[in-house]
Formats: structure tokens, sequence, C-alpha cells
């Protein structure tokens, strides 16, 4: 999973001191040679074991490669890993690293320094969010108990390198989408030495940054750009067809189309939501919409006094006219939702928050009732502050929201639009009413989005139901589809009559594509990757 505004993450301040080089001049920087794409909001972290960031995780997968990776339309393909067999019980996968591995400075790259990625994952001293995906997501052996400090032995995690080209993953659990996290995302090798030497706070300085990937770091500007050039020593080099990616920081994404117009940018990372019909008619050949495993929800501050109050949170999300919203005031091709998991994974029958069933006229009615039984009303409004990002969409959303709980309930309602950076540090500060929050899933289906919302997974929401736990460990000792489904599906029900937040929308993808880019294939997860990209 992975916060996308983010969202998509872990949200962590950047914790390292970046040292750049004097950026290139614009006819360098925007050079044939140069795949220019934008990345809204400055990047969280560029650290590869804590960055919980979707945007920034396109720089990272292009610096840095998983076992496997992921290909044109997110198709999963064999990365630093050749090949791999997993044993009959589906407990075990041996992976089998490519002969002669180096690292983007020339050191050989061995089994144990993906072995060394997870536990740095995994230590609580790294704080990064991303631990989860080895004791919920997927429940490798030993993984729950370094992370919860119970031991300190290395020697006790299910992942081993019992030589230099072989990693062995011991799973507690049937894990059968485990490929879908065993990416650069998730799981990039760590490069001991530069480690070792430079710490957290200056191992992801670009003079120092030692990475894997097709791409290398050259430069990163705060507030401006991360550069990355061709790795000479990546395995497949000779098949990576642009030589220079430039990330740029387009945090309005106004400027960031004037900019595409202007051939500055040729990958956009948004569209502006009130020009979608006229570029669809002025380039529809550039202009990329499809389906996204993306969620959008509001979350409700469960530690502040009102909000304690469940009928208070229902009454909150039942005034959200979810349709009105989506196709009159945000217009992105978004889709109204009543669920949290549903809507990725046909197979998946979940359920929808309670009051889903009702009209919206009915909605509203009972929503005005329990407002008051609250003890809030004309003399005695609610009021509440609604976090979210500067991303236009977002931001529509939030303040559709806001007027609606103003008209249906009397709500006082405040939009704080922050930065990226500003919105992550929010959520775990914890000073906020209402978040507006996204998560990306990490393969279409419900697994990856409840995973998320354990307690012990994700201790920002505040919410502990070991009902909920004991339902997700249930699904996790099934093998058969449907049967885990079914106890997952029992899972959502607990989280969503908990009403700790308010479901809104499944997100679309929209971008603009230059017609100079090609191989660009659609991917729900996001994963493009520049190695599979040409340029005219």
């Amino acid at each position: 999973m992975r916060r996308l505004l983010a969202k998509t993450i872990a949200a962590l301040a950047l914790t390292t001191a970046l040292a750049a080089a004097p950026a290139l001049a614009p006819s360098a920087a925007w050079a044939d040679d140069t795949l220019d794409r934008g990345v809204g909001s400055e990047w969280s972290s560029l650290d590869p074991q804590v960055n919980f960031d979707a945007a920034a995780g396109l720089i990272l997968m292009d610096a840095y490669e998983g076992l496997v990776t992921f290909g044109p339309g997110g198709k999963i393909l064999p990365g630093a890993a050749e090949s791999w067999e997993i044993s009959e019980d589906g407990l075990t996968y041996t992976f089998h690293l490519r002969d002669g591995l180096k690292w983007s400075n020339g050191d050989p790259l061995v089994a144990q320094d993906f072995v060394a990625s997870v536990l740095r994952t995994l230590n609580p001293e790294t704080l990064s969010d991303k631990g989860y995906y080895f004791y919920s997501v997927v429940q490798i052996a030993g993984a729950a108990a370094l992370a919860n400090r119970e031991t300190s032995d290395a020697a006790t995690l299910g992942v081993t390198a019992p030589d230099d080209r072989s990693v062995v993953i011991r799973l507690a659990a049937p894990a059968p989408h485990l490929l879908n996290i065993l990416g650069a995302f998730q799981i990039p090798p760590l490069h001991g030495p530069s480690f070792q030497a430079n710490g957290a706070a200056g191992f992801t300085d670009p003079g120092k940054t030692v990475s894997n990937g097709a791409y290398m770091f050259k430069e990163i500007v705060p507030q401006s750009h991360v550069l990355l050039v061709r790795n000479p020593n990546y395995w497949d080099a000779d098949n990576v067809k642009i030589p220079q990616v430039k990330y740029h920081v387009t945090e309005d994404v106004t400027t960031e189309l004037k900019r595409f117009e202007a051939g500055e940018i040729d990958v956009t990372y948004d569209v502006p939501a009130a020009m979608l019909d006229k570029l669809a008619q002025t380039r529809p050949d550039e202009l990329i919409l499809s389906p996204a495993t993306e969620v959008l929800y509001f979350d409700f501050n469960l530690t502040h006094e009102p909000l304690k109050d469940i009928n208070l949170r229902t009454a909150l999300s039942w005034a959200i006219d979810r349709e009105t919203l989506m196709s009159k005031i945000v217009k992105t091709g978004a889709v109204p939702t009543y669920s949290y998991a549903g809507g990725f994974d046909p197979d998946y029958h979940g359920p929808q928050m309670p009051g889903a069933e009702l009209t919206q006229a009915e909605r509203e009615a009972k929503a005005q009732e329990l407002y008051a039984a609250a003890g809030y009303g004309p003399g005695n409004p609610l009021k509440l502050t609604i976090v979210t990002t500067v991303a236009e969409d977002r931001v529509k959303t939030a303040q559709g929201i806001a007027l609606m709980w103003k008209k249906v309930l009397g709500v006082e309602a405040r939009v704080n639009p922050v930065e990226r950076k500003a919105w992550l540090d929010s959520f775990y500060a914890g000073d906020w009413d209402v978040f507006a929050d996204d998560l990306i899933g990490d393969f279409p289906g419900a697994e990856t989005f409840l995973a998320y919302m354990r307690p012990s997974t994700e201790p920002g929401y505040n919410w502990v139901k070991p009902e909920f736990d004991a339902a997700m460990d249930k699904a996790a000792t099934l093998t058969e589809k449907a049967a885990r489904n079914a106890a997952l599906a029992e899972a959502e029900k607990l989280l969503l009559d908990d009403m700790i937040f308010a479901p809104v929308a499944i997100e679309s993808s929209r971008m603009l594509v230059s017609s100079h880019v090609h191989g660009w294939v659609p991917s729900a997860l996001g994963y493009y990757n520049s190695q599979f990209l040409t340029l005219d």
C-alpha cells in the first residue's frame, strides 16, 4: 500500500541532508535525451527503506530494482532475481539472483543486501512505515517479533541468504500475492558500505547514494527536481534507451499543464480537472485516463472528543452526497464508493458502509437526527478542520464535503490545504479533526487495503479492534480464494461498521503523455518505470 499524495504514504519528514549539484541549464534539461516527468509536490523522502510516498516511489523505482520489477502495464517481470521457485505448501519462495549483479559504483550486489534491507525496514529505529508489508500484507516468519521489539536477533527473520545469489523467504502463512510486494518500492536492496559510512542522514545525498536500478542519482534540488542518469552497471543497461530522467516538482497542476504544452514536461503527474473535456478533444492521443487501485476516504480523529461519538461520525458520512460530489464538483472521473476495499477485484464481494442501502435523501434526514441528538444545531454548530493536500482535485473534494456538511447539518468546516510533506506530518502528529486520506493498493484485491488498517500496522488511526485482527488472521490461513475473500469481507464489515472514516471514491489515473514518448501502457497500480520507455 502506498499513500499517493502521499497518499499513498510512509509519511516521514525528509531526514536526509541533500547536497545538490548546480542545476542544468534549461537547454540541457529539456534536451531530446532527457525524459521530463512531473512528480507533483516535493518528495517526502528518498530513503529507499523509509519512503511510503507513491510519487517519490516513481523516482526510487527508477533508481532501485527489487527481486522482481514491473513492466509495461504493471506486469510482474524478473528483476534482480532471474527466476524463483515456490514450495508446494506455498510457504517458501527461493529467488535466484542474476549472475554478476553490480551496484552503481561497481560493488558486487549480493543476496544479503536484500536481507539487510528487510532488517533495516523492520528495525523500529528506522521509523519506517513499510515494515507492515512483511508482517501484515504478508506474514514473513519472525518479522512481527522484530518490528515489535520482541527480539533483535536477525537470525529469527524468515528472509535469508544461504549464498550470494539466493534469497529465501519463509512465510508463516500462505501469501498468494507475495510477488506483488517484492519490487523496488517494497524491498529495494541496501548498499551496506554507503549506509554505514554516511548513516541515514547522509547516504541518500546524490554524491553518496549507491543504487542498483536502471538509473542513478545525479542531482537532488529541493523544491525543484531530481535528475537521474543511466546506470552503466545495471545488468540490462544496453536496453535502457533514455539516458536521463528528470523529475520536476509540479505542485500547481495548471502550471504543470502549461509546461507540458510548452514542451518542458513530457509526462504530467496530474491533469487539471476543469480541462479534462477540452484535453479529450484537443489532445486525445496524449490524455491517458485509466482505472487505479486508489481509494479516497476522509478520516475522523477518534482522539478528539466530539468525534468519539460514532453517531456523529455516521451523520458526517451520511451527509456526503458522493454522486453529486464526483460528477458535479470534482469531475475527475473518480467513481463514488460506499466501501473501502471493494471495487478492485471482481471476485471479492465485500460489504458497504452502514446506510449505503438508503437513498441520499434518507441518509441526510437520518444524519440530521443524529447530529441533533449529539447536541449540535443552529445555536451550537460543530466546528471542524479538514486537512488536505494542495492538489486541485483534493481541495475541491474537501471544499465540496465542507459545503455539504454546512448545507445538511450546519457544520462549520474549514479546509486547510498543505503541501504533501506537511500533510503527512500532520497525520502522524494527530493535529487534525478530519483528514483527507487516500491509499493505493499494491495489487487489485481487498487484502492490500485491509492489511493497512490493522492497529499494529497503522496506529495513526487510533483504532483498535481485536475482532478485525482475528478476521485478518483467519484470512491469512486460507488458500482457497473464495474462502479467503469471505474472511476479508468479515474484516471489512467490522471496519466500516465503526465509521472511523467516510469512504468517498475510487480514483482514476489522469495524465498527459507526450506523443514523443513511446511504450507507455496504462497501469492500474501506477507503475511506469522509465527503463521501458523510449523517446523520439
